[in-house]
C-alpha cells in the first residue's frame, strides 16, 4: 500500500512540475511579446515626432530678431487685347508718268498733281509734242506751272520773247499794243499767271480777247 501511494505521489509531483514549467514558458513568451510591442510603440512615437517637426517649423512664426527678407512680387501687365498702332502710311508720291496715256496737256498733268519735273518726263517720253510747248522754244508747260519751278529746272532760263514793259496790264492792253497771242501768254506767265488775264481760271489766258484760231493754234497745234 505504501508503495502505491508513493508511486501516485511521484506521478502527481511530476505532473505538477510539468505544469509549472509550461506556465513559466508562457510567461516568458508573454513578457517578450510585451517588450516587442512596447519597442514598436516607442519607435512609432519617435517617427511621428520627426514627421511633425518640419511642419511645425514651417508653420511656426519666424523670429524678427535677425534680418527679414521681403520678397517683391512683380506684376507684369497683360498685353492681351491691346491694339497696335497702325503703321504710318507713306504719302502717295506722284511722279511716275509711264502709265499715263499719250496726248495729255500740261494742264492735265498739273490737275492730276504731277510736278513740273514729272511733266518734263512725260513730254520727253511722248516725243516732245508741240501741244506741251506751244511757242516751240524747248521749254514745255511754261504757261501752266509756276515760273519759279520752271526757272529752277532750267537754271533761270527765261521764256523767249517775254520782256514786258510793265506789270498790271490786261489782255486788251497787250492786244492794243500789237502783242501777239504768244506774247500775251508769255506776259501772263512772266507775272505768275494773274487771274485778271484768265477770268474763267481754265489755264488759258486772254481767250476772250484774241481770236479762237489764235488761241487754238497756240495751245492745241
Amino acid at each position: 500500500m505504501n508503495g502505491e501511494r508513493d508511486t501516485v505521489t511521484e506521478s502527481c509531483g511530476t505532473t505538477r512540475r510539468g505544469k509549472d514549467s509550461g506556465n513559466g514558458t508562457l510567461a516568458a513568451l508573454a513578457g517578450v511579446a510585451v517588450g516587442v510591442v512596447v519597442v514598436l510603440l516607442v519607435w512609432l512615437v519617435v517617427l511621428m515626432s520627426r514627421q511633425d517637426s518640419p511642419q511645425e517649423a514651417a508653420s511656426a512664426p519666424q523670429s524678427t530678431d535677425g534680418p527679414v527678407t521681403v520678397k517683391t512680387l512683380t506684376v507684369t501687365p497683360s498685353v492681351k487685347g491691346t491694339k497696335k498702332a497702325p503703321a504710318p502710311v507713306p504719302p502717295k508720291v506722284i511722279g511716275d508718268v509711264r502709265s499715263l496715256p499719250a496726248g495729255l496737256f500740261c494742264r492735265d498733268l498739273k490737275a492730276k498733281g504731277y510736278s513740273y519735273v514729272a511733266a518734263i518726263d512725260y513730254w520727253r517720253l511722248n516725243g516732245q509734242p508741240n501741244q506741251m510747248d506751244a511757242d516751240k522754244n524747248g521749254i514745255p508747260c511754261e504757261t501752266v506751272y509756276p515760273r519759279s519751278d520752271i526757272g529752277q529746272y532750267w537754271n533761270g532760263r527765261e521764256v523767249g520773247g517775254a520782256a514786258p514793259p510793265a506789270s498790271g496790264l490786261l489782255c486788251r492792253d497787250l492786244a492794243a499794243r500789237g502783242a501777239t497771242y504768244a506774247q500775251a501768254v508769255a506776259y501772263w506767265w512772266y507775272y505768275d499767271m494773274p487771274q485778271r488775264m484768265d477770268a474763267d481760271k481754265n489755264g488759258i489766258p486772254c481767250e476772250t480777247v484774241y481770236s479762237v484760231a489764235m488761241v487754238n493754234n497756240f495751245w492745241f497745234q
